[in-house]
């Protein structure tokens, strides 16, 4: 996260990057990857699937009501006569259309190439771009908010308003270093505390950032070190299916927010475990009060429990942002659905919902999609 010391202060005087929207389908191709993975969680805030925005459910509720912006096609609520340089310099420098710092944005080094893929792709005609009226207010911070965002976060970065670009694509420890801090940015969460150099500081990915509080503890972001007690043991193959799946080599679910690399390629996903390999070495766990992490149970288990054990009432439980989603599930038959379940990169590729196949058999997931039927069927 990166804000100024005073999240009011005007910062006009940060160069707009010279960088415009990609044209070209492959780039845009690229574009949707970075953005699915990256952007989408942010500005994806309920079950319509438009990039609107919205209250972020995942920053600490004492920080107070933190919104992300609408990204879609609208003339007035979204960005569709907001200047391509201005949409650069909101991804590079998290400065606003206004001049103000956003409150939760990181900046992005990513690439000049990169950047411009984005872009593209947000000025395309994907349904995640529909012109949606629903403006986003200013984000409401509280004291506590505005000192902990305030505080220990630093100014602007210093990196060139254009000229950047990312080491040659190959499976080595400078690539991922790009992909793990420029694209990914998996430190800004797999590091403690809200500090804005945190990154590049001693506790780069030891994890330990708290998300929110869930009925069974806290929800943490996990070291990923390559200590023995954190990756030390992950082959690639299961450091790229954790990325792509969202299973770890023990048979846990990774939990939301958490994101799955769909479409990952296996030059990123090698480049990527060198680079953590390349890190100094934590041994940091998770504190007491993390929620357990729970494997799926015997079939005998009860379905309800399941959806609790599994991560799935993150998502769509009770108050959750996607609970409307389940809707979805109605008229179709539960072998249907429980298809969906156990393999939805197979139905909709890109989708961030783990593949659940190697923790639950078809009985158990066809007694799960039947039972999350019951539940949709009680959804206004």
């Amino acid at each position: 996260m990166k804000a100024s010391s005073k999240l009011s202060t005007l910062v006009d005087d940060t160069p707009l990057p010279p960088i415009h929207a990609a044209t070209d389908p492959q780039a845009i191709a690229r574009g949707e990857h970075i953005f699915k993975n990256i952007c989408y969680d942010c500005h994806v805030q309920d079950s319509s699937n438009h990039a609107a925005g919205g209250t972020m459910p995942d920053l600490p509720k004492p920080f107070g009501n933190i919104t992300s912006a609408n990204l879609t096609g609208h003339p007035t609520a979204g960005i569709k006569d907001v200047p391509d340089e201005k949409i650069a310099r909101a991804v590079r420098f998290g400065v606003a259309r206004d001049g103000r710092r956003l409150v939760v944005m990181p900046p992005f080094k990513m690439s000049d190439e990169d950047l411009s893929a984005v872009i593209g792709f947000i000025r395309s005609n994907d349904p995640l771009f529909t012109p949606d009226e629903r403006p986003q207010p200013t984000p409401q911070t509280t004291p506590l908010g505005k000192f902990a965002l305030g505080m220990g976060l630093a100014p602007v970065p210093n990196w060139p308003a254009s000229g950047i670009q990312a080491p040659p694509k190959g499976p080595t420890v400078e690539y991922g270093s790009y992909l793990a801090n420029d694209v990914y940015v998996c430190s800004e969460c797999h590091t403690p505390g809200h500090d804005g150099d945190k990154a590049r500081g001693p506790d780069a990915f030891k994890g330990g950032f708290k998300f929110f509080d869930t009925p069974q503890g806290g929800i943490y972001s996990t070291n990923i070190t390559f200590h023995e007690k954190a990756l030390g043991a992950y082959t690639l193959p299961e450091f790229g299916r954790a990325l792509r799946d969202g299973i770890t080599r023990d048979g846990f679910a990774l939990r939301a927010p958490m994101i799955r690399v769909r479409g990952l390629d296996d030059v990123d996903a090698e480049a990527l475990y060198k680079y953590l390999q390349s890190v100094p070495k934590s041994d940091a766990t998770l504190p007491d009060d993390a929620a357990p992490r729970v494997k799926a149970a015997p079939q005998s288990e009860k379905p309800e429990v399941l959806f609790v054990q599994l991560g799935c009432a993150l998502c769509h439980g009770e108050g959750a942002k996607y609970r409307a989603m389940l809707k979805q599930s109605r008229g179709k038959s539960s072998e249907e659905v429980a298809k969906w379940i156990r393999n939805p990169e197979k139905i909709l590729p890109g989708t961030q919902m783990p593949t659940y196949e190697q923790l639950l058999d078809e009985p158990q997931a066809v007694s799960l999609a039947s039972w999350v039927q019951q539940q949709a069927a009680n959804i206004p």
